[in-house]
């Protein structure tokens, strides 16, 4: 199975329990990265056919997956 990495957002009400939603996420499979408690977003990692999984967890505003882009090195043919 592959994973996939994910931004969560942690609603407005919940935002005293952060790390009690980063706990609940980590007890579905998730991978707990890192956690901004300023801002309210919790990153990390699941498996692939676990990720609607996530949304179902109290305090869970909203799962986005986490794109990443890689440029081709200097000097390739692309560029």
């Amino acid at each position: 199975m592959s994973r996939i990495s994910l931004t969560i957002a942690v609603s407005d009400e919940c935002l005293d329990n952060i790390l009690e939603v980063a706990q609940n996420l980590r007890s579905v499979g998730m991978q707990v990265v890192q956690i901004m408690d300023t801002v309210g977003v919790i990153t990390g990692s699941i498996e692939q056919s676990r990720v609607a999984t996530v949304s179902t967890i109290e305090g869970v505003e909203s799962v986005e997956s986490t794109r990443s882009y890689q440029v081709p090195p200097p000097g390739s043919s692309i560029q």
